[in-house]
């Protein structure tokens, strides 16, 4: 199914695991450092899930599913922000012969993520 512009109304921002410390980069609460690969539309869709049982109570979360035109840049250790709120990929999916990127991904409720832009 090809996605029109009209479905993908959502503004997400991505940000790419690194190794280096060169170039625009950010950093998670666990130290990892990230580069902002940019702002992209996507459509999303919403899921319940259940993170956990954890001393029989179970843990359920919030998933979200978004849909973008296929980028080779993303893959599965970025994260993406979403109204203020990250999010790391559980999941991707992506056909770039059919121009589709589909990432299932759950929220980093605990964890902050700070993005800086270097201009050096």
């Amino acid at each position: 199914m090809a996605y029109s512009a009209g479905m993908m109304n959502k503004r997400i921002t991505i940000a790419r695991r690194k190794a280096a410390e060169m170039g625009a980069f950010g950093m998670d609460s666990a130290g990892n450092r990230y580069e902002l690969l940019g702002t992209f539309w996507a459509s999303e869709t919403w899921n319940k899930g259940v993170k956990s049982l954890h001393e029989g109570a179970v843990d359920a979360y919030d998933t979200v599913m978004f849909r973008m035109r296929y980028n080779p840049d993303v893959d599965r250790w970025c994260l993406i922000q979403y109204n203020g709120k990250w999010y790391e990929i559980l999941s991707l999916n992506g056909d770039y012969q059919s121009n589709q990127l589909q990432m299932t991904a759950v929220e980093r409720a605990n964890q902050q993520v700070t993005i800086i832009e270097n201009n050096q």
